[in-house]
């Protein structure tokens, strides 16, 4: 062997080792790097599901309401304790934003972790339900727990939509690179059932279109595309006035120490030229844990930091991101903060946490 291959070899070992692979450091090569899943697998059963209830994801907003707000977090890498996850969509409750959106590693893969997700997502619900939904007792002099009443919306809206199954909390992921891995995509789609979907918000005449893509391998792979390009999201006839798409793995490079895009070049054009076919606001995009705010042909990427304990055990004024969509359809950005602290065993098993794994 040259010297010259055996000494690139060596420098590639030393920079594995010494955590060049940053934004996921936290689990072994494999999980970086491999999933027992493909995009196309999952991909191909997101969109079994989209085709039934896609269209129980859209909002109408009342005719009184004309902006509204919506917030964004990415990589919460869920293990023991969920309080990030909480505090975002409580601080999102408090504030009155309609929606939350997540761009993925939601989860550290553990089914323990994903109980202890799911787990604080319900009691998130519970506190959701209780400010937004008006009980029918005027009518039936008790409380309903399989219908309610959104006065944003000024319809009545069955139990199991908005978004899966028995969930009615307002929360939209994308799946990362850790939630696929060791077989995380079937504890990933138990609870949130695709990774490949959009909904609408109409205001007045118009649309707002949020799109979701799976992009957890680094690809967005060869059906993703083909279903892209032949209109498997049936947004398309209505007349839209803002969109945003979501997804995990990042295009551009906050710092020369994070990671730039790892789709390949073709698909990264194709990419870049379809956020830009859709006339896109905002681009969204995690995995780097690392902030980066740009524009490029037209189109806004915010690159998200993480909102975990171990990149920020004491919180920070700048986790979040809400965007407010203003009547005349112009968007506003807040960086907003999470601050709350890691919590003990005792005080997490008191809250019926899972506090260790098999």
């Amino acid at each position: 062997m040259k010297k010259s291959i055996l000494y690139s070899l060596m420098a590639t070992a030393l920079l594995a080792g010494c955590g060049l692979f940053s934004s996921c450091e936290k689990v072994s090569p494999q999980g970086v790097l491999m999933a027992n899943t493909s995009v196309d697998d999952r991909v191909r059963q997101s969109l079994i599901y989209y085709t039934y209830y896609g269209e129980d994801l859209d909002w109408i907003l009342a005719d009184s309401i004309d902006e509204y707000s919506f917030l964004v977090g990415s990589d919460s890498h869920v293990t023991f304790d969920p309080g990030r996850l909480a505090e975002m969509v409580q601080t999102g409750i408090e504030n009155d934003d309609l929606f939350y959106c997540h761009l993925g590693d939601l989860a550290d893969t553990k089914p323990e972790y994903y109980y202890n997700t799911k787990a604080a997502l319900y009691d998130a619900t519970r506190t959701w339900k209780h400010k937004y939904i008006k009980a029918l007792i005027d009518e039936h002099h008790t409380a309903d727990d399989g219908m309610f009443y959104d006065q944003r919306i000024e319809k009545f809206t069955k139990n199991y939509l908005r978004p899966w199954d028995d969930w009615n909390l307002p929360f939209y992921p994308v799946v990362g690179n850790h939630d696929i891995t060791h077989n995380g995509w079937s504890l990933f789609c138990d609870q949130f059932k695709t990774s490949f979907y959009e909904f609408t918000v109409k205001v007045g005449e118009k649309y707002d279109r949020f799109i979701f893509l799976d992009s957890a391998n680094g690809t967005l792979g060869d059906f993703q595309i083909d279903a892209i390009e032949n209109k498997a999201l049936e947004n398309d006839d209505k007349p839209i006035r803002n969109t945003f798409t979501f997804t995990h793995t990042n295009i551009f490079r906050p710092s020369m120490n994070e990671f730039a895009s790892t789709y390949c070049r073709e698909e990264l054009y194709y990419l870049l030229n379809k956020l830009s076919e859709w006339g896109t606001s905002i681009a969204f995009w995690g995995h780097v844990h690392a902030w980066d705010d740009r524009m490029f042909n037209g189109v806004r990427h915010i690159t998200m930091p993480s909102m975990n304990f171990k990149d920020h055990p004491n919180g920070g004024d700048d986790l979040l991101v809400r965007i407010t969509v203003k009547k005349d359809g112009t968007c506003e950005m807040e960086r907003v903060g999470l601050h709350s602290k890691e919590m003990s065993k005792d005080e997490l098993e008191a809250m019926g946490y899972y506090t260790t794994t098999k």
